[in-house]
């Protein structure tokens, strides 16, 4: 167990909502099925949606390195389940069974066994046969990259109608959903659509450019074609096929294509970037250009400017899409072929200081990784990405420092903030700890780093504070802003923010109404009944139920002050005055 992990670390990782939900599941015994595989946690948790959650937690000597939970929680930090899972693995370690790994776990099975445990999988889930048929030409194309020499052009063994049928099926699984519905599964399907993407880069990752090839122009050709009658109103699916052109082009790139090949192509590629442009998807254009361009046109360890005539001739007419940049793809592919000196030479060439420190780091030359990272770098999301590689390769201080840099270097810090505090805090580095939540803070603040920050502070928090309180403040973070005040017992503070949030600003004005209703009921009168008539006046049924639970707010307040009779008045003429809604007198039964 890794000594870092404390009650401390935890709470970091977590909201305090999260945290104490978390503690309650673990003291209740929610947390069952425990086992640990070195620096992995398994486990199960009982869930309020389900009957159980599954969780895996990674850790490393900073702690907890991830953690991923089947339940559907968005709200920062780890879930309740996952702190469940961490405070039993801190507390009852002994608890946790020792798990094998897979190959371990299979290596006693003959030949028929195996077959015969794919085939009884296959018959509990039947959709496991379409995976295997697009796996099994992948599994063939890995183990013969091993032993073909890597400029071996190999017949590709994948199927265009395994890949079309999966596609179509994806595309079709909204249909019959009324438009409304559709809309919000659009993200779902995307995300299908993407597995189907990454299909493709194995096949490239194993040295399969033509297969990968064929699957992303399946993949293009179907989505581009029902396009158009796509309600794509939040731009996913668009954006979707504006991410298609990076892989494409990398396998484009991957293969030594002939003039016919690539004029084969490029007709067939054309006619949909085209159509697809009109409707604002540019993104598909960086594979014209890698058609177009290839490695000639800024070749690796020459000038980006090429010298004399282009590879291909290009006739009156032709578009060509010589603006483009090519950098990340052909970095990519020069990374996949492991062909290192060439990638590090494109990278100076690029000014991609992030990528070139990274790959020092993957052969080893970590001092130079770390001159490159210290005078180079420009942003705090690249110093987060190299500070990450470090602590992968167990250089603890130097990822810290990389760490530490990134704070003082422009862009977004929420992510790098985040990161880098609990490690801090895990290191028993109080002082960088607060710096680090607090860039995180400035980028994004919450209740939740506030309460960090002051739980750190101690005798310093009075200072502090008012730090915080500016950037709330400056930043405009109305329900934040609330939070703290509410938090504080500042009870006019909330008020006022909810007061300047304005009328629509109703779960902000709920929350505070909430939590100040005992200490000012006249304000909360006011603005639930303010909220209630509001709702009542738009004269639709579907607005009632909120009205209702507004007035019940009303009620509540005027029986905390003690004005019963007020509270009986009022609704008496309200009832008068709608009597002729029977929608809205059956919400008002209850009051």
């Amino acid at each position: 167990m890794p000594a870092q992990l404390t009650e401390d670390i935890i709470r970091a990782l977590s909201t305090p909502q999260s945290f104490e939900r978390g503690q309650q599941y673990y003291r209740a015994g929610a947390v069952f099925n425990t086992s640990r595989q070195e620096d992995l946690l398994f486990g199960e948790c009982e869930g309020s949606m389900a009957s159980a959650y599954r969780l895996r937690v990674e850790l490393d000597e900073g702690g907890v390195r991830a953690a991923f939970c089947t339940c559907p929680y968005e709200m920062g930090g780890y879930c309740k389940h996952v702190v469940a899972l961490l405070l039993a693995f801190l507390y009852t370690p002994e608890e946790f069974t020792e798990r094998s790994g897979i190959v371990e776990m299979l290596a006693g099975l003959s030949h028929e066994d195996l077959l015969g445990l794919i085939h009884k999988m296959v018959e509990h889930d039947p959709n496991l046969y379409d995976w295997l048929e697009m796996a099994i030409p992948f599994a063939r194309t890995s183990s013969k990259a091993e032993e073909s020499p890597p400029k071996e052009k190999r017949q590709t063994q994948v199927s265009a109608k395994a890949y079309q049928r999966q596609t179509r099926n994806i595309l079709h699984s909204l249909d019959g959903y009324r438009m409304s519905e559709a809309y919000w599964m659009m993200g779902g399907m995307v995300e299908e659509l993407a597995q189907v993407v990454d299909s493709a880069e194995a096949f490239l990752q194993a040295g399969d450019a033509e297969g990968a090839i064929t699957i992303l122009m399946v993949l293009l050709e179907e989505v581009a074609d029902c396009y158009e009658q796509s309600d794509d109103s939040n731009g996913e699916l668009g954006g979707f096929l504006d991410e298609l052109g990076q892989p494409l082009a990398e396998a484009i790139l991957s293969m030594e294509l002939n003039e016919i090949e690539r004029q084969k192509l490029k007709d067939d590629l054309e006619p949909i970037v085209d159509e697809l442009s009109d409707y604002g998807i540019d993104g598909l254009e960086v594979a014209l250009a890698a058609l177009d361009q290839g490695w000639t046109h800024g070749e690796v360890g020459k000038d980006w400017e090429t010298e004399g005539e282009d590879e291909w001739d290009h006739e009156d007419g032709d578009e060509w899409y010589g603006e483009v940049d090519l950098s990340q793809a052909k970095l990519n592919v020069l990374e996949r072929q492991g062909r290192t000196d060439e990638y590090l030479r494109l990278c100076q060439q690029a000014g991609e200081h992030r990528r070139y420190a990274l790959k020092l780091l993957e052969v080893g030359r970590n001092e130079e990784a770390m001159l490159v990272a210290l005078n180079h770098l420009t942003s705090a999301e690249d110093a987060l990405s190299v500070a990450q590689k470090l602590r992968d390769l167990g250089q603890v201080r130097d990822a810290i420092t990389i760490g530490e840099l990134g704070l003082s270097l422009a862009g977004h810090k929420h992510s790098l903030g985040m990161w880098l505090g609990p490690w801090e805090e895990a290191q028993g580095r109080t002082d960088p700890a607060i710096q680090a939540y607090l860039a995180a803070f400035t980028s994004i603040p919450s209740l939740e780093l506030y309460q960090t920050v002051m739980r750190l502070a101690g005798s310093n928090w009075n200072e502090l504070r008012p730090k915080m309180m500016e950037i709330l403040q400056a930043a405009s973070h109305s329900s934040v802003l609330a939070d703290v005040y509410l938090l504080e017992g500042d009870w006019d503070g909330a008020i006022h923010v909810a007061d300047q949030a304005g009328f629509w600003s109703y779960s902000l004005i709920e929350k505070v109404a909430d939590a100040v209703l005992s200490h000012r009921p006249d304000w909360v009168i006011r603005v639930s009944i303010k909220q209630a008539e509001g709702l009542i006046e738009k004269t639709q049924s579907k607005y009632y139920p909120a009205a209702a639970r507004w007035l019940l707010k009303a009620k509540m307040a005027y029986l905390a002050s003690g004005r019963q009779g007020e509270w009986q008045a009022y609704f008496s003429n309200l009832k008068t005055t709608y009597a002729r809604r029977p929608a809205l007198r059956r919400e008002l039964r209850g009051l």
